[in-house]
């Protein structure tokens, strides 16, 4: 910065000490000080703000003002110069104000000198750089920051936008697909049946594979609308008994359980559980139906589990069949991801998904655990704290 010229604003109501700071300027070898001098609270508050000058002497005592009222009426209009204090009397607490409120220096009119005054200068005009540089540093985050957000809001919306038009353009192809499908398997099903002897082996065989292929198709759609739902519909918390739901999933899976003559196991004593009752039936039901899928004909017991631990409840199905190959581990809870196990088996491999979706909307997470001998563990946990 070149020092070889400075503009001085002195406030100061005494003219004495005004020529006093004046005289001492004008020794000063090296750099011209050109003094403009103001006496009233008015004038110097008009004036630091002009950016006529470069740094502002202030005085303490203003008439019925003081220094300390100016430095904060510049502080809320914002003054363009750094401002030292002068005052008649070393006084610890105004000079502590005063650095609070923006001074850059305080000194006292007795112990004054010209290389004192322009060192004092010097060092005010260097601060105050530096400060206007991390000010104006700060403002250009700041107006970054309001750009970024404003653009991530932006995005968020088309995000927003585009996720509903998935959405709403799943549902439409899951309903427009479905009425065809079924009826496909309806016609081939009658054809199967009345022309069967009329066709040959090899035409019966088709039709069962077109049967059997709409029957996939069929209950694909019906996952991809379990999936939709689980994501989109609303929870309605209330208490309910795992005893009693745990006794409709047993009813709903009594005729597979009974022919493959798998015994069943469950909680005893009747145990409170604050849920959804839609999503706590999906979870199992998905656990069970995966157990009965995936078993094989190993499969010989199904055990339902449950812990009380901590915060939440934890939910367990385990059972003895075919079991989990390691690299299944990491990815059967993706979408549409299947078991290595499963080449087969019918299914989309939506069923853990749909689980991993309804145990976070409880504030809960669902994982494996390798179990103690042959066949899978499945555990969920649901935040006890949820509102009702």
């Amino acid at each position: 910065m070149d020092y070889r010229v400075m503009k001085v604003l002195l406030v100061e109501d005494d003219e004495d000490d005004y020529v006093l700071i004046r005289d001492l300027l004008s020794e000063i070898k090296g750099t011209e000080y050109i003094t403009e001098w103001v006496q009233s609270y008015d004038q110097a508050l008009e004036r630091l703000t002009s950016r006529e000058n470069q740094v502002c002497l202030m005085d303490y005592r203003l008439g019925p003002h003081n220094g300390l009222e100016l430095l904060q009426g510049t502080k809320e209009t914002r003054a363009f110069a750094p401002v030292i204090f002068v005052t008649g009397q070393e006084d610890y607490q105004i000079d502590l104000k005063a650095m609070k409120l923006g001074a850059t220096d305080y000194l006292v009119k007795s112990q004054l000198t010209g290389p004192l005054l322009d060192r004092s200068i010097r060092y005010a005009m260097e601060r105050w750089q530096s400060e206007k540089a991390l000010r104006n540093a700060y403002e250009e985050i700041e107006l970054r920051v309001e750009e970024r957000t404003a653009e991530l809001a932006s995005a968020n919306a088309a995000l927003k936008r585009s996720s509903e038009e998935i959405k709403l353009f799943a549902y439409s192809l899951a309903h427009d697909l479905k009425n065809p499908v079924f009826a496909i398997h309806a016609l081939v099903k009658r054809l199967s049946r009345h022309c069967k002897d009329s066709l040959d082996e090899k035409a019966n065989e088709y039709c069962e594979r077109i049967v059997a292929g709409s029957e996939e198709i069929a209950a694909l759609i019906e996952q991809i609308y379990t999936y939709i739902s689980a994501k989109e519909c609303s929870s309605i918390i209330e208490k309910l008994s795992l005893t009693e739901i745990l006794q409709g999933i047993h009813e709903e899976f009594v005729p597979q359980l009974t022919a493959r003559h798998i015994e069943w196991s469950q909680p005893d004593g009747d145990i409170e559980i604050c849920a959804d009752r839609l999503s706590l039936l999906r979870i199992l039901r998905n656990l069970v139906e995966n157990a009965l899928k995936y078993g094989g004909d190993e499969l010989s017991r199904i055990r339902i589990g449950y812990k009380n631990h901590g915060d939440y409840h934890v939910l367990s199905v385990r059972d003895d069949g075919a079991g989990l190959e390691d690299p299944d581990v990491d990815r059967i809870f993706g979408l549409f991801s299947r078991s290595t196990r499963a080449k087969g088996v019918q299914g989309a491999g939506l069923g853990l998904a749909i689980v991993k979706e309804l145990a976070r909307q409880h504030r809960g997470e669902v994982w494996t655990e390798p179990p103690v001998g042959p066949g899978a563990s499945f555990f969920v946990s649901i935040a006890k704290r949820l509102p009702l």
